[in-house]
């Protein structure tokens, strides 16, 4: 009898196919979803994006009502040297997942990134969703293609975020507090601000999306506030009780310690106007830092 009713409760969820469950977002929105959706999670051992055919055979078989990707190419400075495979993740692959998304009237959940712009505005203006991308990175350009072709799904939402950090995979977080065991003092940037952002905050933007189906469209994504990645991280050995000295240096000398990393832009700041507009408040950058950061040093 129980299996009975409990198979009956899973017919009566929507289902989801969810591009890149095991990534650092991916794995964390996976075992959130599964509380309320029936949720079928593809790898890149799994599905080959860039296959057109495989991507529309696996939408065919899950028959889903959101398709979420979560896949990407994400190393900023690597996009540089592979800008062709970044371009056939980031920005062709689109193409078939939108294209699977339209023949199973499915809605695309698509995850973008600030560097769509080229973050050269005044410190004191922000980027709204209607604002033109001008990308100046290999990482961004290819981005935006994926942003182009994620629209051809006809129901869509593009969430940009930025500066993600979360507990299954390599971030910024991690890197400062091994770097702080083995160093009294680190130099990190003062001069690109943004909003850092945990995959928790990002996983709950989409489940709220998910649930209120807003109108489709562009919404930006992150923690609320701005901060520096310097600022940031003496916030993250405030919280952790470190006490490694943080040096502010800026964009070009960080350049000239290390000449093949990428540009990035200056300012990432992202407004969540039209986030809030539909009823959905981020958490605060430092409050969400400070919950990680509670799993993390666990």
């Amino acid at each position: 009898m129980l299996d009975i009713s409990s198979n009956k409760i899973k017919d009566n969820m929507k289902k989801v196919f969810l591009i890149g469950a095991d990534g650092m977002l991916g794995g964390e929105l996976k075992e959130r979803l599964e509380k309320n959706y029936e949720v079928v999670g593809t790898t890149i051992e799994t599905l080959d994006i860039c296959d057109k055919s495989a991507v529309l055979a696996k939408a065919k078989e899950i028959k889903p009502y959101f398709i979420i990707n979560c896949a990407a190419f994400t190393n900023v400075d690597a996009c540089e040297v592979k800008e062709d495979l970044a371009l056939a993740v980031n920005g062709t692959a689109l193409e078939n997942i939108a294209e699977a998304a339209k023949q199973e009237n499915a809605t695309l959940i698509h995850i973008s990134t600030d560097y769509v712009f080229a973050g050269n505005k005044p410190i004191n203006e922000i980027y709204t969703e209607d604002m033109e991308p001008n990308p100046v990175s290999a990482y961004g350009r290819t981005k935006l293609v994926g942003e182009q072709n994620a629209k051809k799904a006809g129901k869509y939402y593009i969430l940009r975020t930025a500066w993600l950090y979360g507990l299954g995979g390599k971030n910024f977080v991690k890197t400062m507090l091994k770097l702080s065991e083995n160093h009294d003092e680190i130099s990190v940037v003062d001069d690109q601000h943004g909003s850092p952002t945990s995959t928790t905050t990002l996983c709950e933007i989409i489940e709220k999306i998910m649930e209120k189906e807003p109108e489709y469209g562009i919404y930006h994504s992150t923690n609320e506030g701005f901060t520096t990645w310097c600022k940031f991280t003496k916030k993250i050995f405030e919280y952790a009780n470190i006490k490694t000295n943080v040096k502010a240096i800026t964009s070009e000398e960080y350049k000239e310690m290390y000449p093949a990393s990428s540009d990035r832009p200056k300012n990432s700041q992202l407004s969540k106007d039209k986030l809030k507009s539909v009823g959905i408040i981020p958490a605060n950058w430092e409050d969400a830092l400070k919950e990680y950061l509670k799993e993390e040093l666990k």
